[in-house]
């Protein structure tokens, strides 16, 4: 009697340890949809923002990786099957939308995920940043319902084959010296090849916007509105701003200045719109390059 008593105490035993175990994990079940269609189903554990790439776990054994800009929709604790439809209309435009649980609607721009089991810091709770209205709100990850990331695919209507299009027009030529910086690049290599005490003047011309938003403009100098952007490469410097680098080296400030700047180091010139993401901007700056080589 003694002994099946233990062995049912050791049975039951076993199974709180599992479920105990198997528990974060469950609580924290995402389910992504990919722009390709595909389902991904399991913890969201990080989103590398140096290249833009998800990590999923799907099974202990399990992980997958892809990239941010291929997500669509995160559903947190469903199967992201059945969508509602007032919901994917409004996720139809280049904004993110954000859906708590409680029926809260949030329009903006996801800025990061962050934090739990399998993240850069596991000790922290995981929690989404989404910007929207002008300031940044932070939720725990179980706070929120679902994240669409703009673009939602709109539904298909059977109409006539259109005609082909016409190609689509070349960018106008860049004048020779110059470096074309599309605002979509985050770095664009120069092809200049740069030496510490070089002195280089950079003209820059054109305009960017920095998101979906119309009004949201840069010039080389920076945002129009004179907001930051705290995960750019260059965080005290107004967003969309005109950055250098010297190979891998820091990233140094350039802007609209008309005096030329002393090179920090040897190695290949990179020029960048100091913004992040990148994907959602739109136009380009022209830059001309002039060096003057050091002693």
């Amino acid at each position: 009697m003694i002994m099946r008593t233990m062995k049912l105490f050791l049975m039951t035993l076993a199974v709180v340890i599992l479920v105990s175990q198997a528990a974060p994990f469950a609580q924290e079940q995402v389910t992504v949809v990919r722009r390709n269609g595909e389902r991904v189903t399991g913890r969201f554990e990080d989103w590398v923002r140096q290249t833009d790439t998800v990590y999923m776990r799907v099974t202990p054994n399990d992980q997958r990786r892809f990239p941010m800009a291929d997500v669509l929709v995160i559903e947190v604790g469903g199967n992201a099957t059945t969508l509602p439809a007032n919901e994917t209309q409004a996720a139809q435009g280049a904004d993110h939308i954000l859906i708590t649980r409680r029926g809260a609607v949030m329009t903006g721009r996801l800025v990061n995920i962050e934090g739990g089991d399998g993240s850069a810091q596991p000790n922290e709770p995981r929690s989404v940043t989404f910007r929207a209205g002008g300031g940044e709100q932070r939720l725990r990850l179980a706070e929120v319902a679902r994240l669409y990331m703009g673009n939602y695919p709109r539904p298909t209507v059977a109409t006539p084959a259109p005609a082909p299009p016409a190609a689509p027009a070349a960018d106008p030529a860049v004048p020779e010296g110059s470096v074309r910086v599309r605002a979509t690049d985050q770095w664009t290599a120069t092809n200049i090849a740069v030496r510490r005490g070089d002195r280089v003047l950079f003209t820059p011309d054109g305009e960017i916007r920095l998101s979906g938003e119309a009004d949201d403009m840069a010039s080389a100098s920076g945002s129009l509105k004179g907001r930051m952007v705290a995960s750019a490469p260059m965080p005290s410097v107004l967003a969309g701003a005109l950055i250098g680098r010297i190979g891998n080296g820091a990233p140094f400030a350039i802007g609209n200045q008309s005096v030329p700047l002393p090179m920090p180091g040897d190695g290949p010139l990179w020029l960048g719109i100091n913004d992040d993401p990148v994907r959602d901007n739109a136009g380009q700056l022209i830059v001309r390059v002039i060096v003057t080589r050091g002693r």
